[in-house]
């Protein structure tokens, strides 16, 4: 367990940790010279077999934001309150703070009661209970104690022995995130970085980057709660020596994360809600400090709903940073503003995606009115249902392991089409209209091949993505097929129109050859005017009739397959040349380049040097056939 101490200046922190660990947590010169604390302090030690930790943080107003960077949502709370002061604006503000971070469960000690007649004691607790009524620790225990002459200090110790022995971690499947609070170097053992473990679990030997720049780690070895481990689990101190970096590439606010959960943001949306005593509305654009586990960034408040938001009062706001943060959805964030030196307010971050343009539109609102930050399947099933989403992306916006996401995705009969989740009453929409509009189509044109992908998704880009993924879906299943970059019914076949029959007819002969004549030649022979005859023969392509292989020249299918078969042959041996490709077709070089350029083009073949390799199987050129009609 993980106690975080809270509370003014001077209340008595560092004396607690001191009485409950032996240890002071005032290291630096400057904290011993001013007898306050600056930066955390961390002290462990055993209670009834429980390992404990203490993160010590400052009192002063001045370093809150070394104070934020020293919680985490599942710490213990232990707020402190000095019986001579009473409740302090600190003593309130960091209560603020560690509702706004979600803790959820703690004790309250009230300090320095050799001071004070045991009537102020009282007085004080009734400040208390004041202060903490409706928040988490409204019902919680308050321990009156001295340092000084350790009354009440084995009270504490016994509250906090039977808070550890209760305490019940779960089972966290989520990708390993860290954020750093510390780094230095060990001689014989190189960089250590240390923060609180907020998902997630590192074993020895794991691959891991560091947030700001990417670049990949090993964990060397792991120390939890200051002991050796071989994992260190979601909740945990942690302390980790990883190989891959330098401790000049380190820096509090800097993260240890999965590879593949690696996004810096400088956008993101967040559930506001604003503290009862901030003393004004908070307005558009409005300057603020906004902290994030151990990360510190300047940015301002984007409104979205447009009008201020009041003291007391929550909406969902968009924040811009100066600096880029690795938050995911469901983080929470603490903001303080820049020109009153206080704290605004905090939320939780529940959309990572904020568009440069239309931020305020209606169809953005009902977006991030659909998301539940807490809840990815929630959000996962109210989402899909408006638009397709990428799997990769929305996993890594929410943190999420392949196999969560596979069984979110599994009870929520999601389609994955290309990568992407459609939910499937969008997909049974989209493709009834599909399916509606190209019948509508084979009914009035039934010489038609079908329609291309453009003009049947049509709409917003969201309705085009979704159309084109539905395709996609019908295809791969066999209710649509697609020849020529066109889409029809699979059991449709396209009457091919007479006048392109009788042309067909008239160039058959002409281009059964490995080497037929050019587009030129073959109007000269036929005695038609080039311009009309070169109109007329894209037509063949569109049937599947003869395959365009450059402006000048259309072969027969199956010649051309002939030819790709040559190829292959060829390129049993070794790469060949246009030379040898030649010799063994017995076609002109000419020919032979433009067929050669097609294959290319076509990931048939691939050119390296003055050589070639067959890099695709035949029957690419057959998903080919008329997809080759280049514009008039």
């Amino acid at each position: 367990m993980i106690v975080t101490l809270a509370g003014h200046v001077d209340h008595g922190k560092t004396s607690i940790v001191r009485a409950m660990t032996g240890v002071d947590t005032d290291r630096l010169a400057e904290e011993k010279r001013r007898g306050l604390t600056i930066d955390l302090g961390f002290a462990y030690t055993d209670m009834d077999g429980r390992r404990v930790g203490f993160v010590d943080v400052p009192g002063h107003h001045r370093f809150v934001h070394n104070m934020v960077a020293g919680i985490a949502g599942r710490q213990y709370a232990l707020l402190v309150v000095a019986a001579d002061d009473g409740v302090m604006p600190q003593s309130r503000e960091h209560l603020a703070i560690l509702r706004l971070l979600g803790l959820r469960s703690g004790v309250v000690a009230v300090t320095k009661i050799d001071r004070v007649p045991p009537q102020r004691v009282d007085e004080v607790r009734t400040q208390i209970r004041a202060l903490t009524g409706g928040t988490f620790l409204a019902d919680a225990q308050i321990i009156a104690l001295s340092c000084e002459t350790e009354a009440g200090v084995q009270d504490l110790r016994a509250h906090l022995e039977r808070a550890a022995t209760a305490l019940h971690v779960e089972p966290d499947d989520r990708p390993f995130r860290l954020p750093i609070d510390r780094a230095f170097t060990v001689r014989g053992s190189g960089v250590v970085v240390t923060g609180t473990v907020v998902s997630g679990s590192a074993k020895l030997d794991d691959g891991l980057v560091l947030a700001s720049t990417g670049n990949p780690l090993r964990v060397r070895s792991l120390h939890v709660q200051d002991e050796p481990s071989t994992a260190a689990d979601v909740g945990d101190r942690a302390a980790v020596n990883i190989a891959g970096t330098s401790v000049d590439e380190v820096r509090r606010g800097d993260w240890l994360l999965d590879p593949a959960m690696r996004e810096p943001v400088t956008r993101f949306a967040v559930r506001l809600a604003v503290l009862e005593d901030f003393p004004r509305p908070v307005k558009h654009n409005a300057p603020v400090h906004v902290y994030h586990a151990t990360s510190h960034a300047q940015g301002r408040v984007l409104l979205i709903e447009g009008t201020p938001i009041e003291p007391g009062g929550t909406a969902t706001v968009d924040l811009a940073c100066e600096e880029p943060l690795h938050v995911k959805v469901g983080d929470r964030i603490i903001l303080r503003d820049q020109d009153l030196g206080c704290t605004l307010g905090g939320g939780m971050v529940v959309d990572l995606v904020v568009p440069a343009n239309r931020r305020r539109s209606p169809d953005r609102r009902k977006r991030i009115a659909a998301e539940e930050p807490e809840d990815p399947t929630i959000t996962l099933a109210a989402l899909s249902q408006r638009e397709p989403l990428r799997a990769t992306t929305f996993a890594r916006h929410w943190n999420l392991a392949p196999k969560r996401l596979d069984a979110i995705v599994k009870d929520l009969g999601l389609a994955v089409v290309e990568g992407h989740l459609l939910h499937p009453d969008l997909l049974g929409a989209t493709t009834r209209a599909i399916g509606e509009k190209l019948a509508d189509h084979h009914r009035r044109h039934p010489d038609s091949p079908g329609l291309t992908a453009d003009e049947i998704c049509t709409g917003d880009s969201a309705e085009r993505d979704t159309g084109r993924l539905a395709l996609a879906w019908l295809v791969e299943r066999g209710s649509l097929r697609v020849e020529s970059g066109r889409y029809a019914d699979a059991e449709h076949r396209a009457a091919v129109p007479a006048n392109v029959t009788r042309l067909f007819e008239e160039v058959r002969t002409l281009l059964d050859s490995v080497q037929p004549p050019s587009l030129g030649d073959l109007a000269k022979r036929l005695r038609r005017p080039f311009p009309e005859f070169e109109r007329e023969m894209r037509a063949l392509t569109a049937f599947n009739l003869a395959v365009r292989i450059s402006d000048t020249r259309y072969f027969l299918p199956d010649r051309l397959l002939e030819l790709a078969e040559l190829a292959n042959e060829l390129n049993s041996q070794a790469p060949f040349t246009v030379r040898q490709f030649r010799d063994a077709s017995g076609v002109g070089r000419n020919v032979v380049i433009e067929v050669l350029e097609y294959f290319d083009g076509k990931g048939f073949t691939q050119r390296i040097g003055d050589t070639r390799r067959v890099v695709g199987d035949a029957q690419i050129i057959h998903r080919h056939f008329g997809s080759d009609i280049l514009p008039p």
